[in-house]
């Protein structure tokens, strides 16, 4: 029998957690890109442009504000049922459940809060355009304030949605995502 007590033992390695610095990569990336696009698109552009594109944006931010929310309140247990079957989608969702953590970061924490960020700029346009129509202070306050009431009020009825409706979300996120993956 060995004395282990002499024998040096080896140091683990402490895994660095690299997802901060990832965020911020994502973040600026998705940020710079969908300012520029919406920029583009609205420069020069008609009201209603604007306040599509503003709606589009809003509800983009919506939905991954749900899918987030889903993948933290999700149970893992279904799915695994189902990747023992071989269910397209289910060893995807699995992972989804997972790693709730990071889907959650990048889908409401990213994704949504860059999308609130931008249909605030969108909303910033739409209140110049109608300014320059001789629109009042006033009317700027308002189609700020039903902007940011739209933005917070959806993502709240969301929340309560995909939280009731967690591992549907989350097995249909899987399997959309699932066309694009080889399962094996």
């Amino acid at each position: 029998m060995k004395n282990t007590d002499s024998v040096p033992r080896e140091k683990k390695k402490k895994k660095r957690n690299l997802w901060p610095l990832k965020a911020l990569v994502i973040t600026f990336v998705l940020a710079a890109a969908v300012n520029a696009a919406s920029t583009l698109v609205l420069e020069d552009s008609h009201w209603w442009l604007a306040t599509l594109l503003t709606v589009i944006i809003l509800l983009v931010g919506v939905v991954f504000d749900m899918i987030g929310t889903a993948s933290t309140a999700c149970d893992e247990g279904p799915f695994l049922s189902m990747a023992s079957r071989k269910v397209r989608g289910a060893k995807l969702a699995v992972k989804l459940s997972k790693k709730s953590d990071v889907v959650s970061s990048v889908c409401c924490d990213i994704v949504g809060d860059v999308c609130g960020i931008v249909s605030g700029v969108c909303a910033a346009t739409i209140a110049a355009y109608t300014l320059n129509l001789n629109g009042s202070f006033w009317w700027t306050v308002l189609i700020y304030a039903v902007i940011s009431t739209l933005t917070i009020t959806l993502k709240a009825v969301g929340k309560g949605i995909a939280i009731k409706q967690a591992n549907k979300i989350i097995f249909g996120v899987a399997k959309a995502l699932s066309i694009f993956r080889k399962e094996g």
